[in-house]
């Protein structure tokens, strides 16, 4: 498992998407949590989470077109030099009327990333050999729970202590330093194959070609089974997904009662569940299919988060915060692999940009819909709902994926056999 960091340039990405995400959830801890308690609305804090999905799917899929085009390593570093800038913004947040600056930094930190994560799963399978690329999407969701679990803390101390301000310094001091990193990231040739692609250089002699780059990512995934799957499972999860991400902090803070140090340590122990989740997906991942990670890692989230909801004592909470990592992290994992797997590399941007915008859209909905109806439904009652909607998509991709598998295995022996 640790060989894969004997390759440099993985190591580079990881470490810079360490750094990057242990920023973000210093920011992700505590912005929340200040906007609900200065303004007490639940509506109000969902409407964060909106404007940061919100260029997903306005802009995922075509930004996709855009990494398939340029260089992306460049795009990673100058879109962490540009979210520098962009956080830097929230100092001018001086009071409860300035609040709307929030918002604002949300819609564009995320714009600039909706360039980002296509351009780095695009360029990992580059980077590590093929029979490693489950290893490396395992290590590379393990970041996000590394980062849940020092981030938060941090996060809960810096709001406690210097207030918002140290905050945004953090996060932006994260990007910094994620972009001096990859900047280290020597890649030859690359580039020159993305560039050479035939049919994005037939594309670049048309005044439309981002749109025909565009509707021939969307192609690929309209005529290929398994990634139609994938994307209605994923869909299906992630919006269940909306609904707990908009109302955590009320569920946290009304049915808990948790302060913001206690919903630290809960983020935290995610975090470490989800360490130990990664370095098990480290060892048998190789040994598990990524229907199976699938699958399961949902059936099992639902079910955690349903003991949870049943039994909110900050101890058990976070107990169970911990353990709801594991399954969390195969997933993604899994998730991230069939992606990968099934796309080549001229594509391969295009299709994490159109996967972006489809499950941005969803989480748009589910979060503005939780925001809506969290006065007249209870936090906790909607986030059981949530947890069922995980578990039946857990439930289909056992079936639906399976099935696909079959499918590709028999139409590959018929084309094998002699006419």
């Amino acid at each position: 498992m640790m060989a894969i960091f004997r390759n440099r340039n993985f190591s580079l990405i990881w470490f810079a998407g360490l750094i990057s995400i242990m920023g973000n959830w210093i920011l992700m801890v505590a912005l929340p949590y200040h906007i609900y308690k200065v303004t007490g609305s639940a509506l109000a804090t969902s409407a964060w989470l909106m404007a940061s999905i919100l260029p997903g799917v306005l802009f995922g899929s075509v930004a996709g077109v855009f990494v398939d085009r340029w260089d992306r390593k460049k795009t990673m570093i100058f879109t962490n030099l540009l979210q520098v800038m962009v956080i830097l913004m929230l100092v001018l947040v001086k009071s409860p009327e300035h609040i709307w600056i929030v918002y604002v930094v949300g819609f564009l930190e995320s714009t600039l990333g909706q360039f980002f994560s296509p351009a780095e799963s695009a360029l990992l399978p580059q980077l590590v050999d093929e029979e490693q690329l489950i290893q490396a999407n395992s290590m590379n969701a393990l970041n996000d729970n590394l980062g849940r679990i020092i981030g938060p803390a941090i996060g809960g101390v810096l709001l406690g202590v210097w207030g918002l301000n140290s905050i945004i310094i953090a996060d932006a001091f994260s990007y910094l330093l994620s972009a001096i990193l990859i900047g280290f990231i020597v890649a030859p040739g690359l580039i020159e194959k993305v560039k050479t692609s035939p049919a994005i250089k037939s594309a670049r002699e048309k005044f439309t070609s981002v749109w025909v780059e565009w509707r021939a990512g969307l192609k690929v995934v309209f005529d290929d089974k398994i990634l139609r799957n994938i994307f209605m499972i994923s869909g299906i999860a992630l919006f269940a997904d909306g609904i707990m991400s908009a109302l955590l902090v009320v569920f946290v803070q009304n049915d808990v009662g948790a302060n913001a140090t206690e919903f630290g340590w809960m983020l935290t122990a995610r975090g470490v569940g989800g360490v130990i989740g990664g370095l098990l997906l480290g060892q048998l991942g190789s040994k598990l299919s990524n229907r199976q990670l699938i699958s399961w890692g949902l059936v099992l989230m639902g079910g955690i988060i349903t003991v949870i909801l049943l039994n909110p004592s900050i101890l058990l909470v976070v107990i169970l915060a911990g353990l709801s990592g594991i399954p969390a992290i195969a997933w993604i994992a899994g998730l991230q692999t069939q992606l990968q797997q099934s796309t080549t590399d001229e594509y391969r941007g295009r299709i994490f940009g159109t996967f972006g915008t489809t499950i941005s859209l969803l989480m748009l909905v589910s979060s503005g819909l939780a925001g809506l109806t969290a006065d007249i439904f209870s936090a906790k009652a909607l986030i059981f709902v949530a947890a069922l909607i995980s578990i039946s998509a857990g439930l289909l991709a056992a079936f639906i994926l399976q099935n696909s598998k079959k499918q590709e295995e028999s139409q590959t022996a018929q084309a094998e056999i002699p006419a």
